[in-house]
């Protein structure tokens, strides 16, 4: 693209490819989104603290001039369009500055980050060199790049910032599959804590009913995980149709004597797992208050008993 062009100006997704991005914080999910992007811009600058680390996501991307910082000042950088950073949060706020104070940005270029729980707001310095800020964060777990590149497609990707910045941000992405949404930069942080419940807290949640079932006397390494089949269940009848009507079990029953035993058995186990338990039930009886299957009695003799094991002091006297 012309030097003279400024990134905001291109509108039409054939005229993408003229565009340059440099990627500052090359890890899982910068690598995977600078492959899938490379088929629709010139991926210039794989800019990551070592060489070495730098080289391989490069080699994994196929594209792209291999960078150190750590032996290299920002000043240093080739010019580019547009600016993608995907490292950590907690380094977001340096490396944006430095590059904002670099003197290598242009009128006009684009600088955004990826961060779920952080705002284009953190790129206070922006107005001064005339560049447009944007946050893009896809709802995406990126353990494993190479499958990230065959499922990225269909990925809902939360989006602020800038207009012109998000135009051409929004064509980019919905050209590798994303499906971009909204959010008010206000409430990212709330909003990055629903993504943390729906994916790592989920995995924490299906490995404690693991280590429950194992503490229970089940051989899990000779009979698997007996749990799967009501995990996949669960999830599918959630998504077809809706909480509501997914809920089963001895809380949406109004099973008090069910919620009395097992609280009994999680009396000597470790806090976090009464309190996630007693936590999750709490969540469970507003559901069940709107199916009408429970008495409002059974509900608060319940809401009592999951109250009361979170202020249990296990006796650990022999």
């Amino acid at each position: 693209m012309s030097e003279h062009t400024p990134a905001s100006s291109i509108t039409d997704h054939g005229l993408y490819k003229s565009l340059s991005l440099s990627c500052l914080g090359a890890g899982h999910a910068g690598s995977t989104l600078c492959k899938l992007l490379s088929a629709h811009v010139q991926i210039n600058q794989v800019i990551n603290r070592t060489h070495r680390s730098a080289h391989e996501a490069a080699n994994f991307i196929g594209d792209g001039e291999a960078i150190g910082i750590d032996n290299q000042s920002y000043t240093d950088l080739k010019s580019a369009d547009i600016w993608m950073l995907t490292c950590p949060d907690d380094q977001l706020q340096a490396v944006g500055d430095s590059l904002l104070t670099s003197g290598v940005l242009r009128s006009g270029n684009i600088v955004f980050h990826c961060s779920g729980a952080i705002s284009s707001d953190i790129f206070s310095r922006a107005g001064a060199v005339n560049v447009s800020v944007a946050s893009l964060h896809p709802v995406h777990s990126f353990a494993d790049p190479k499958l990230s590149l065959q499922h990225f497609a269909g990925t809902s990707c939360a989006i602020e910032g800038d207009t012109s910045a998000i135009e051409v941000l929004s064509g980019l992405f919905e050209a590798i599959g994303a499906d971009l949404f909204p959010i008010d930069r206000d409430k990212k942080a709330l909003y990055h804590a629903s993504t943390v419940m729906a994916c790592n807290n989920l995995v924490s949640l299906l490995e404690l009913s693991k280590l429950m079932l194992s503490q229970s006397g089940v051989d899990i390494e000779k009979y698997h995980n007996p749990l799967q089949a009501i995990i996949y269940q669960t999830l599918t009848n959630y998504f077809d149709t809706d909480a509501q009507r997914a809920l089963t079990g001895p809380i949406s029953r109004g099973d008090i004597n069910t919620i009395e035993t097992h609280l009994a058995a999680l009396e000597r186990a470790p806090d976090a797992w009464r309190q996630v338990y007693s936590g999750l039930g709490s969540i469970a009886l507003d559901i069940s208050a709107t199916q009408g299957k429970a008495s409002t009695e059974d509900l608060e003799i319940m809401a009592d008993l999951l109250k009361a094991s979170t202020e249990i002091v296990p006796d650990v006297k022999g």
